[in-house]
Protein backbone atom coordinates (compact mmCIF):
# COMPACT_ATOMS: atom_id res chain seq x y z
CA UNK A 1 0.00 0.00 0.00
CA UNK A 2 3.06 2.46 0.50
CA UNK A 3 3.57 2.12 -3.30
CA UNK A 4 -0.17 2.95 -4.49
CA UNK A 5 0.20 6.24 -1.32
CA UNK A 6 3.57 6.98 -2.69
CA UNK A 7 2.10 6.70 -6.42
CA UNK A 8 -1.20 8.89 -4.96
CA UNK A 9 0.91 11.57 -3.59
CA UNK A 10 2.94 12.24 -6.93
CA UNK A 11 -0.42 12.09 -8.85
CA UNK A 12 -1.83 14.64 -6.75
CA UNK A 13 0.75 16.80 -7.00
CA UNK A 14 0.16 17.76 -10.07
CA UNK A 15 -3.87 18.77 -9.24
CA UNK A 16 -5.22 22.09 -8.25
CA UNK A 17 -7.48 22.43 -5.17
CA UNK A 18 -10.35 24.29 -4.24
CA UNK A 19 -11.95 24.67 -0.88
CA UNK A 20 -15.58 24.72 -1.15
CA UNK A 21 -16.16 24.18 2.51
CA UNK A 22 -14.64 22.92 5.69
CA UNK A 23 -13.31 19.64 4.90
CA UNK A 24 -14.78 19.64 0.93
CA UNK A 25 -12.64 20.25 -2.25
CA UNK A 26 -12.85 20.68 -5.56
CA UNK A 27 -10.13 18.91 -7.62
CA UNK A 28 -9.04 20.23 -10.96
CA UNK A 29 -6.30 18.90 -13.51
CA UNK A 30 -5.94 16.47 -16.43
CA UNK A 31 -8.87 17.86 -18.13
CA UNK A 32 -11.42 16.69 -15.15
CA UNK A 33 -13.09 17.72 -12.12
CA UNK A 34 -13.53 16.07 -8.96
CA UNK A 35 -15.20 16.53 -5.52
CA UNK A 36 -13.48 15.53 -2.38
CA UNK A 37 -15.62 15.53 1.09
CA UNK A 38 -12.45 14.58 3.70
CA UNK A 39 -14.82 14.52 6.62
CA UNK A 40 -16.76 11.48 5.40
CA UNK A 41 -13.53 10.13 2.81
CA UNK A 42 -15.29 10.07 -0.06
CA UNK A 43 -14.61 11.56 -3.46
CA UNK A 44 -16.46 11.29 -6.92
CA UNK A 45 -14.18 9.12 -8.59
CA UNK A 46 -14.75 6.55 -5.67
CA UNK A 47 -11.09 5.30 -5.56
CA UNK A 48 -11.42 6.95 -2.11
CA UNK A 49 -14.77 5.07 -1.00
CA UNK A 50 -13.72 1.72 -2.12
CA UNK A 51 -10.02 1.48 -1.85
CA UNK A 52 -9.97 3.38 2.19
CA UNK A 53 -6.74 5.17 0.59
CA UNK A 54 -6.93 8.54 -0.15
CA UNK A 55 -6.91 8.55 -3.82
CA UNK A 56 -5.02 11.25 -5.84
CA UNK A 57 -7.67 14.27 -5.65
CA UNK A 58 -8.12 13.36 -1.83
CA UNK A 59 -4.64 13.54 -1.73
CA UNK A 60 -4.34 17.34 -3.11
CA UNK A 61 -7.44 17.91 -0.63
CA UNK A 62 -5.05 16.72 2.06
CA UNK A 63 -1.82 19.03 1.24
CA UNK A 64 -4.17 22.18 0.63
CA UNK A 65 -6.01 21.23 3.96
CA UNK A 66 -2.69 20.74 5.87
CA UNK A 67 -0.27 22.31 3.92
CA UNK A 68 3.60 20.76 2.73
CA UNK A 69 3.51 18.46 5.66
CA UNK A 70 0.15 16.27 4.96
CA UNK A 71 2.39 12.96 5.30
CA UNK A 72 1.16 12.28 8.54
CA UNK A 73 -2.66 13.03 7.62
CA UNK A 74 -2.05 10.18 5.08
CA UNK A 75 -2.32 7.35 7.46
CA UNK A 76 -5.27 9.38 9.57
CA UNK A 77 -7.31 8.90 6.33
CA UNK A 78 -6.56 5.79 5.10
CA UNK A 79 -8.40 2.81 6.81
CA UNK A 80 -6.78 1.03 9.76
CA UNK A 81 -7.06 -2.29 8.32
CA UNK A 82 -3.73 -1.59 5.68
CA UNK A 83 -1.70 -1.09 9.33
CA UNK A 84 0.43 -3.57 10.38
CA UNK A 85 -1.29 -4.51 13.84
CA UNK A 86 -4.53 -5.51 11.43
CA UNK A 87 -2.27 -7.53 9.72
CA UNK A 88 -1.20 -9.61 12.42
CA UNK A 89 -4.46 -9.78 13.66
CA UNK A 90 -5.63 -11.44 10.89
CA UNK A 91 -2.90 -13.73 10.54
CA UNK A 92 -2.06 -15.09 14.06
CA UNK A 93 -4.72 -17.80 14.04
CA UNK A 94 -3.76 -20.95 12.39
CA UNK A 95 -5.72 -21.06 8.95
CA UNK A 96 -6.46 -24.80 8.12
CA UNK A 97 -6.85 -26.04 4.44
CA UNK A 98 -10.35 -27.11 3.14
CA UNK A 99 -10.29 -31.00 2.93
CA UNK A 100 -10.96 -32.84 -0.15
CA UNK A 101 -14.32 -32.67 -1.06
CA UNK A 102 -14.92 -37.05 -1.21
CA UNK A 103 -15.00 -35.93 3.07
CA UNK A 104 -17.37 -32.96 2.98
CA UNK A 105 -20.47 -33.76 4.97
CA UNK A 106 -23.03 -32.41 3.40
CA UNK A 107 -26.84 -32.38 4.13
CA UNK A 108 -29.35 -34.20 1.88
CA UNK A 109 -31.78 -31.31 1.67
CA UNK A 110 -28.93 -28.89 0.47
CA UNK A 111 -27.87 -32.21 -2.44
CA UNK A 112 -31.28 -32.47 -3.71
CA UNK A 113 -32.13 -28.81 -4.15
CA UNK A 114 -32.90 -28.01 -7.20
CA UNK A 115 -30.48 -24.80 -8.50
CA UNK A 116 -31.53 -22.68 -11.78
CA UNK A 117 -29.15 -21.98 -14.65
CA UNK A 118 -28.07 -18.04 -14.55
CA UNK A 119 -30.22 -15.79 -16.41
CA UNK A 120 -29.30 -15.09 -19.90
CA UNK A 121 -30.47 -11.80 -21.69
CA UNK A 122 -32.18 -13.32 -24.87
CA UNK A 123 -30.78 -11.14 -27.33
CA UNK A 124 -31.38 -11.06 -31.19
CA UNK A 125 -29.34 -14.00 -32.99
CA UNK A 126 -26.48 -13.70 -35.33
CA UNK A 127 -23.56 -11.41 -35.46
CA UNK A 128 -23.66 -7.64 -33.84
CA UNK A 129 -24.06 -4.55 -36.06
CA UNK A 130 -20.89 -2.91 -35.99
CA UNK A 131 -21.67 -0.14 -38.23
CA UNK A 132 -22.41 3.43 -37.15
CA UNK A 133 -25.92 4.73 -36.51
CA UNK A 134 -27.02 7.97 -37.79
CA UNK A 135 -27.37 10.82 -35.55
CA UNK A 136 -30.86 12.50 -35.00
CA UNK A 137 -31.06 15.00 -38.19
CA UNK A 138 -27.90 13.23 -39.98
CA UNK A 139 -27.65 11.80 -43.24
CA UNK A 140 -25.48 10.02 -44.90
CA UNK A 141 -24.21 10.99 -48.22
CA UNK A 142 -25.81 8.14 -51.13
CA UNK A 143 -24.18 7.03 -54.00
CA UNK A 144 -25.13 7.31 -57.79
CA UNK A 145 -24.53 5.31 -59.87
CA UNK A 146 -21.55 5.85 -62.52
CA UNK A 147 -21.20 4.11 -65.62
CA UNK A 148 -17.59 2.81 -66.54
CA UNK A 149 -17.88 2.84 -70.27
CA UNK A 150 -20.01 6.02 -71.01
CA UNK A 151 -19.31 8.23 -67.51
CA UNK A 152 -23.23 8.74 -66.68
CA UNK A 153 -24.74 8.94 -63.66
CA UNK A 154 -27.78 6.35 -63.33
CA UNK A 155 -26.96 2.99 -64.66
CA UNK A 156 -24.05 0.47 -64.67
CA UNK A 157 -21.98 -0.73 -67.15
CA UNK A 158 -24.57 -3.80 -67.59
CA UNK A 159 -27.30 -1.60 -68.22
CA UNK A 160 -25.32 1.04 -70.41
CA UNK A 161 -27.52 2.29 -73.49
CA UNK A 162 -24.41 2.83 -75.38
CA UNK A 163 -23.22 -0.70 -74.59
CA UNK A 164 -26.71 -2.42 -75.36
CA UNK A 165 -26.76 -0.53 -78.57
CA UNK A 166 -27.29 -2.37 -81.89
Amino acid sequence: MEKQISKNINLGNKLLAHQIANYKFSINGHGDVATVDLQRRMCTCRVFDLDKIPCPHAMAALRSQYGAHFGNQIYEYSSSYYSVEKYIIAYCEEINPVPPEDSWIVPLEILEREIPPPYVDPSKPGRRRTKRRRGVGESFPTRKNKCSICKNIGHKRTTCPVRNAP
